[in-house]
């Protein structure tokens, strides 16, 4: 099973992930009781792509955006795909249809 390196007010933690695509991570973030996003689907070099409230809800939008790119490749080529390949509104709406956190501008 994966793990992934995570720096915490409290320090550095580590936890388990899953891969529910080839290249991505799913984990749930330390215990925190006001933390309503608490998943995290994360390329395999780190860069978050959402939060989510559900692990269901965060596989859910993997497999939605699994086609979009070969999430096994570096986290540049991977976002040159994307835009490149016209599937950068397709990537946000398919995050947003399944619950992704919203964004502050």
């Amino acid at each position: 099973m994966p793990t992934v390196e995570l720096t915490t007010s409290d320090g550095p933690a580590t936890v388990n992930a899953s891969e529910p695509v080839p290249g991505l991570r799913l984990y749930e973030l330390p215990a925190e009781p006001s933390l309503e996003y608490r998943w995290v689907l994360a390329h395999h070099e780190g860069r978050a792509l959402g939060l989510f409230t559900s692990a269901d809800d965060a596989s859910g939008a993997a497999a939605a955006v699994a086609s979009m790119a070969d999430w096994t490749r570096g986290v540049m080529t991977v976002a040159n795909e994307i835009s490149l390949g016209g599937n950068a509104e397709r990537f946000g709406l398919a995050l947003i249809a399944h619950g992704c956190a919203p964004t502050s501008d």
